[in-house]
């Protein structure tokens, strides 16, 4: 599998990898307080090879990462961000699986501009085609475990994660129970996929121009958002006003959400994810936002007591020089 320095070499990044190896958890951080990681951590394998086919046959090529040993593991089903592609998500997905999770991106129709935006109308059509493929992921694990042989009695068959960055925040909330009104027509945007157990937001999805700012606290499952002071996207809001704002059909689900914000943290951890920006690569911030979402993981998913303790417990501020706030809504 590809190291993370080959990861930012081939980013041009390099210069900064003695930096991320230092912020890690496990290394300097880790000793600061915070979550710390699988003990040990696992190697994990790469595959890049498996596709599936949506409606009308449309591929869906995947990407897939796993614990090399070991298993079964719970399943984490990560959607990329608008026009992003799942190539430029490996150093959350990484991390996540050498916890003890495997990680499937499924690329959708709109990556690397595969479609362009036309209208609202199209763009919501684009969201529930993303929808599809998450539950697609699903629906095919076994046909996936008989191509990949080496993946097989990996996967847990039960308490999966959506997860989603950017536009896919809408959609890991969609395939967890999340209903939409559409401000320009009022059409329902609903999903009927019920089999994730827990929801995590890689971005607010209230700083998308067309969503309400509290869109994410309405979320029917234990829900992680991270989010930063200049988390604004492709489409995201600034100064502009929403012109068609969607409505968030209320929740009266009870559950745990938490939030993770980052003191100047963007939408992009500084060009780590989603795409390049000319900005200094948010190592630190990438650094919490692993450490904290494994810590959700292991507390939702594999029931982890000191997970839990955790959660409740760390002082985020202290533990980060006051660069991070981790609150329970």
């Amino acid at each position: 599998m590809p190291s993370i320095d080959t990861y930012l070499t081939r980013r041009g990044l390099k210069k900064v990898f003695a930096v991320m190896v230092l912020l890690l958890p496990g290394a300097g951080f880790a000793a600061a307080g915070l979550y710390p990681q699988h003990s040990p951590i696992l190697d994990v394998s790469i595959n890049r090879k498996l596709q599936l086919t949506a409606a009308e046959d449309r591929p869906v090529p995947l990407k897939i990462f796993y614990p090399q040993i070991g298993g079964p593991y719970p399943l984490i089903v990560l959607s990329h961000g608008t026009f992003s592609s799942i190539d430029r998500y490996d150093l959350i997905a990484n991390y996540w699986a050498a916890q003890g999770y495997v990680v499937i991106l499924p690329q959708h129709k709109d990556a690397n501009y595969g479609v362009r935006p036309t209208s609202y109308a199209f763009m919501q059509g684009v969201a529930m085609s993303r929808a599809e493929d998450m539950s697609l992921v699903l629906d095919e694990l076994d046909t996936l475990e008989q191509q990949l042989p080496a993946l097989a009695g990996k996967i847990k068959h039960e308490h999966y994660v959506a997860a989603g960055h950017s536009m896919g925040t809408q959609v890991a909330m969609l395939v967890t129970g999340m209903q939409f009104k559409t401000g320009y027509s009022g059409e329902l945007m609903a999903d009927a996929e019920d089999r994730f157990a827990a929801l995590i937001l890689v971005s607010d999805p209230g700083k998308m121009r067309l969503m309400p700012g509290d869109t994410w606290q309405a979320s029917n499952v234990p829900t992680f958002m991270a989010t930063g002071t200049d988390d604004f996207g492709v489409m995201g809001q600034r100064s502009k006003s929403a012109e068609a704002q969607s409505e968030v059909l209320p929740s009266d689900a009870r559950v745990d959400r938490y939030s993770l914000l980052l003191e100047g943290g963007d939408h992009y951890f500084g060009g780590l994810i989603q795409k390049d920006v000319d900005t200094k690569p948010d190592v630190e911030g990438l650094a919490i936002f692993n450490a904290t979402s494994s810590a959700f993981l292991d507390a939702y998913i594999k029931d982890s007591s000191t997970a839990q303790t955790w959660l409740n417990e760390v002082d985020m501020q202290q533990v980060t020089g006051k660069r991070a706030v981790l609150e329970q809504e």
